[in-house]
Parts: structure tokens; sequence; C-alpha cells
């Protein structure tokens, strides 16, 4: 049909507004972390580079690795199975072993992967610092301007807590970048995604979209007009992680351990904004087609339009939450109510992988239309609801808080502050219940699902 066309330009616009769920994952992660007995009162873990890592285990890892991806085949809603020949193979080679590794799970083979830690706002360590760009693939670090970055050394021992918080923001410094064929890179043309589905390929974090957004509940009709929409990753990489942090505890490596579960967890947090779970928060099936319409009938500036609103609305949320988390931390306050809300829930639901898409993405889904009305009605309208402005270009993130008391009140502060806290909220339960999935002692064999 040729609608089609116009709803993929769509579809691709509106997925690259922004990648990125919660701006740094430290933050939503710590808390949670913290407060689970099994992280917070393990021992520390003594620090290891990926290679000696991966030395240590290269046999049991082609086996491991062998059979994980007969499992994604066979249970993964939808899987572009791994070419045969990027198969990790143990050689024997010390030089060649990361790369092999890297492009057998199929993440960026230019990931930096140093020893690090990601703190948060108000720490003090005494450790050395590690620069950026010593962290990310990206060339543009300013997302990490007032991220506090330092070094750790092969020996060291340090707190799981630490690593796993640390690693649970990892996979949005390009962990998920360059990797389908019209990516214009080598392993592109390698790993078997075929052509990006979603996302601006030309923005520099875009081609991480179909990694870290979901879209598993829309409408039959959507699907059939636009099946590319079901070319998402986050559940492969949700399970290929929690499988990998199980290989490495059950081999007595925890640092790697601690590191893989932080990766997994990312993408269940971007699964507590409803910005990456549905491509138009708020729109129905009709709303999300129409401009597509207006753009076969030669008028694209409603798929201009709708992408601009998106983009701001998903950056303005993102930018509040941060803002108001941050300053938490700065000053200490942990009974402040995003804080609270990440809180271990007492009881904690067994993990099970239907999970992921039924329950995980389900409940963000869910709450995409309360999302936007909230965002409506606190914000002022040339930051949400006008197409001439960039959002980003105002610079007023620092400024939210009084801008959102001024334009709707203490009432219309606390809604939104209650919207964010329930999603917050979500992802402790989720997330507690991944890392209780990792932790438990009677988990069904690799090749069964949960």
């Amino acid at each position: 049909m040729k609608i089609i066309k116009p709803l993929i330009a769509l579809s691709l616009s509106l997925a690259s507004a922004s990648t990125f769920a919660w701006s740094n994952h430290t933050l939503v992660s710590h808390t949670l972390l913290s407060t689970l007995p099994e992280v917070r009162d393990a021992q520390p873990v003594k620090v290891e580079t990926i290679e000696s890592f991966l030395i240590a285990n290269e046999q049991k890892l082609e086996t491991f690795l062998a059979k994980q991806e007969t499992q994604m085949r066979s249970t993964l809603w939808h899987y572009a199975p791994r070419p045969d020949a990027l198969a990790f193979k143990a050689t024997g080679n010390a030089d060649t072993i990361r790369d092999r590794f890297t492009r057998a799970i199929r993440i960026n083979p230019n990931m930096k992967l140093p020893l690090y830690l990601q703190l948060l706002p108000g720490d003090q360590r005494n450790n050395k610092a590690i620069a950026p760009k010593d962290v990310t693939v990206f060339n543009n670090v300013t997302y990490l301007a007032d991220v506090q970055l330092v070094q750790l050394t092969s020996g060291e021992m340090v707190a799981p807590v630490d690593v796993a918080t640390s690693a649970n923001d990892e996979p949005d410094h390009g962990l998920d970048i360059g990797l389908f064929t019209d990516s214009k890179t080598d392993y592109g043309q390698e790993y078997g995604f075929g052509v990006q589905p979603f996302g601006n390929p030309n923005l520099e974090y875009g081609t991480q979209a179909p990694f870290h957004m979901g879209f598993y509940h829309e409408s039959s009709v959507l699907y059939s007009l636009g099946a590319f929409l079901k070319e998402t990753y986050p559940e492969y990489r949700i399970s290929l992680f929690k499988q990998l942090s199980e290989f490495a505890f059950e081999n007595g490596h925890d640092y790697w351990g601690w590191r893989f579960m932080g990766w997994g967890m990312h993408y269940i947090a971007d699964f507590s904004n409803p910005y990456h779970i549905t491509p138009v928060p708020g729109n129905s099936t009709l709303d999300t087609l129409y401009p597509g319409v207006l753009g076969l009938a030669g008028f694209p500036q409603a798929q201009i339009d709708a992408t601009q609103l998106v983009s701001n609305r998903h950056t303005v949320l993102e930018d509040f939450q941060s803002l108001i988390m941050s300053t938490a931390f700065i000053k200490h306050n942990h009974e402040h109510q995003t804080i609270k809300a990440l809180h271990a829930p007492e009881t904690i639901r067994e993990y099970k992988h239907a999970d992921i898409i039924h329950v995980f993405a389900k409940e963000s889904y869910d709450k995409s239309v309360h999302i936007n009305d909230v965002i409506d009605q606190t914000m002022p309208d040339n930051f949400v609801s006008d197409v001439t402005v960039e959002y980003s270009d105002l610079g007023v993130e620092s400024q939210l808080v009084d801008i959102v008391k001024k334009e709707s009140g203490d009432e219309g502060f606390q809604s939104l502050l209650d919207t964010i806290s329930d999603l917050l909220s979500d992802f402790s339960s989720n997330g507690a219940s991944y890392v209780q999935g990792i932790m438990a002692k009677d988990k069904p064999a690799l090749g069964q699902v949960e």
C-alpha cells in the first residue's frame, strides 16, 4: 500500500527524536540496587579487564554462546539470527578475543569498555578522573559534561552496587551504535540486522533506537502497514545480558557478572519511559497514520510537525526528571519522592522471560496517554505544543522546576512529580525482579524459558 512509505518516514523521524529514555541511568538505578539485599550485602569484587574474563572462560564461552543462540532463535518475539560466521570460537588467540566476543554478541566492537565508575551527583572518590572520550564512542560528549567518571585498576576491590550502577548507563555510551547494513560500518554489514528499521541513521546516536525502543503493543492496523515496527531488539538485549551475567557469576568472575547485569537493566529502565514503548504517546492509530496520509497527498509538514512535538515532549520529560533527581542527590535528600519510588519493593515478582513484553513494556504502554496529558497540562505551550520551537535550543533545563510551578502551580508540579515517580516505581519493581532472576540459585537451564 502506498501509505507505507510515508508511515515509515514518520516512524523513522519520530523514533529518532531521542533515544535516551532517562538522561543518566545511574540516577534511576542506584537506589534500587543499594536497597536490594542481594546487591547491598554482596562482598566487594575484584576488578578485571574484559580480556581477562574472556581468556579465562574461552572454551566455556564457545559452548555457552552456541546454546544461547539456539535459544534466542526459538523464543524471542522478533529476532534476527546471528550469522553463523560470527559464532564465537575458542582459538586461544588473546589478541583477537575481545573482537571475537563483541562480534559474537553483536555489540559495537569499538566500545571502549574501560575499568571505571560513573558517580552520582555530589559523590566524591579519590580515584583519578577519566575523560568522557575514554568511556563513550560518541564524538559529542556534552551529555557527559556534568557526570563524574573515575578510573579503576585491575585487581582493585569495588562494591557491586557501584559496578552495576555505573554499567547501567553504559549502553548509552555506544553499545548499540552502527549495527545495521546502512550504518556505514564494517560490522554493521556483518551482523545480520539488515537495514535500520527506524531511527535516524544520520544522527550520531540514532542507530541505537531499535535496541532501546520496543513497539510491542501497537494495533494490528499499524503493524500491517508498518511491519518494521516489530523489528525491535530490547528483549534480545535484556535476555542476552541476563544470561551473560549468570555465566560470569557461575564461573567466578563476579565483576563482569555485576557489569553485565547493569547493562541488561538499562533496557528495562528504558521500558519505564512510554516514549520508548510507542512511537507517539497519546496518539490513536488514526492520529499516527494521519500525517503519513497527508505526506502521501503532498503535504509533508504534518510529519515534520509531529516529529517536533514528540521530540520536545520526550526531551522536556527527561530534563525535568534529571534536574529534580540530580538536585536531590546533591543535597543528599534520600527522602525525595523520586528516590523513594526507586526503593526495592517489599515483595518482588518472580522473574519470567515473558514479563519483558507483557509486564515491563505493557505497564509503560498503558501509561503513555496519561504521561502525554500531564506534560500537556504542566509545561508551557511553547515547550510542548508549538511546532516552530525546538525546546532543546531554549536553554531552560536548569529552570524547569520554577517554570512548571509558575505554569501549573504546586498542584501541577506535584502531578508531574507523581507521574514520573510512578514510572520509576515500575522500573524498581521490574528491575528488582530481573536482579533476583539472575541471582536465583534454582533457575531454568539455558535453553529453557522462565
